[in-house]
C-alpha cells in the first residue's frame, strides 16, 4: 500500500498530469458546446444526460493509458529502475503498484470528467433544463427499457471492463520495449488504428469467421451494451452474436497479456552500478 502510496504521490506531483486533466476538461466543453448546438432543434434531456460517461471514459482513458506507459517506461528510459530494484520490494510488487495506480488514475479522470460535463451542460450548455431528477425515466426506444440511471451504470461498468484488457496491452507494450518515446508510439498506434483494423475485421469475417477473435475486436464488448444500435452492428458487421466471446476474449487476452508482463519484468537483467 505505501508502495501505491508513493507511485500515487509521485504522479500527481507531475505537471503533465494537470495539463491532461485540463485538456480532458476543454475537450469535455468542446463536446458539450457541440451538444448545445445539436440539441438545440430537438432537445432531449435523457439522451444528454445518457452522454455525460461517454467523452469522459474515452478522453480519460486514453490519457490513463498515456500515463501508464510513462510511468512504466520512463523507469527504464531514465535509469530508475535502477533504484527501485534496490528496495526491499519485489519486481512484481512494483508492477503490481504501477498497474493499480493505472486503475485509479482512470476512476479519478473519468469521475472528474463526469462531474465537469454535468455541471457545465447543467449551469452553462443547457441552463438546468437537466438534472439528477431524471436519472429514473425511462429512455425512448432503443435501450433495452432501461433508466437512465441503469444506462449510466452499465455503460460505465463496461468501459471499466474494456479498460482492463488496454492497461494490460500498454502493460505488455511498455515492459517489452522498454523505451518511452517507441512504447509512447505504439500505444498511441494501437489505439488510432484500432477502427482500421474492425473495418477490415468487417469485410474478413464475411470469408473467414475466425478473423474476428483478434485482441482488437475485443472493445466490441463495450459496444455490445451500450445500445440496441450497437448490438446489432456487432452481431451483423461482426458476427458475434451473443457477448459470450466477448467476455472470454476479454479475460483471456487480459490474462495472457499481464502474465506475460510479469514473467519478462521478473526475468530481466538490470545492472545496477
Amino acid at each position: 500500500m505505501k508502495l501505491l502510496f508513493n507511485e500515487f504521490i509521485k504522479d500527481y506531483k507531475k505537471i503533465t498530469t494537470w495539463i491532461y486533466m485540463l485538456i480532458m476538461f476543454a475537450i469535455i466543453a468542446a463536446y458539450g458546446y457541440f451538444q448545445k448546438s445539436y440539441f438545440k432543434e430537438n432537445f432531449d434531456p435523457l439522451k444528454i444526460m445518457t452522454s455525460i460517461t461517454t467523452i469522459a471514459a474515452a478522453v480519460g482513458g486514453v490519457f490513463t493509458l498515456i500515463m501508464l506507459a510513462n510511468n512504466l517506461s520512463q523507469e527504464y528510459s531514465k535509469g530508475t529502475v535502477k533504484f527501485l530494484y534496490t528496495r526491499p520490494k519485489s519486481r512484481s510488487a512494483i508492477l503490481t503498484a504501477k498497474i493499480a495506480l493505472g486503475f485509479i488514475n482512470y476512476i479519478i479522470f473519468f469521475v472528474l470528467g463526469i462531474a465537469f460535463d454535468f455541471a457545465l451542460k447543467y449551469y452553462v450548455f443547457f441552463n438546468k433544463k437537466i438534472g439528477l431528477n431524471q436519472l429514473n425515466k425511462t429512455l425512448e426506444e432503443g435501450y433495452f427499457g432501461r433508466t437512465v440511471a441503469k444506462q449510466l451504470i452499465i455503460t460505465s461498468l463496461t468501459e471499466l471492463a474494456t479498460m482492463i484488457f488496454f492497461i494490460a496491452m500498454v502493460v505488455l507494450l511498455c515492459v517489452v520495449f522498454k523505451t518511452q518515446i517507441l512504447s509512447l508510439v505504439l500505444v498511441m498506434v494501437s489505439l488510432l488504428g484500432m477502427s482500421i483494423i474492425q473495418a477490415i475485421t468487417g469485410w474478413a469475417v464475411t470469408k473467414w469467421s475466425w478473423a474476428k477473435y483478434h485482441m482488437f475486436d475485443v472493445p466490441l464488448f463495450s459496444k455490445y451494451y451500450e445500445s440496441e444500435a450497437t448490438r446489432n452492428l456487432v452481431k451483423e458487421i461482426f458476427k458475434f452474436d451473443n457477448a459470450n466471446a466477448l467476455i472470454i476474449m476479454l479475460v483471456a487476452y487480459s490474462a495472457v497479456f499481464f502474465i506475460i508482463s510479469y514473467i519478462i519484468n521478473a526475468r530481466r537483467d538490470i545492472t545496477i552500478d
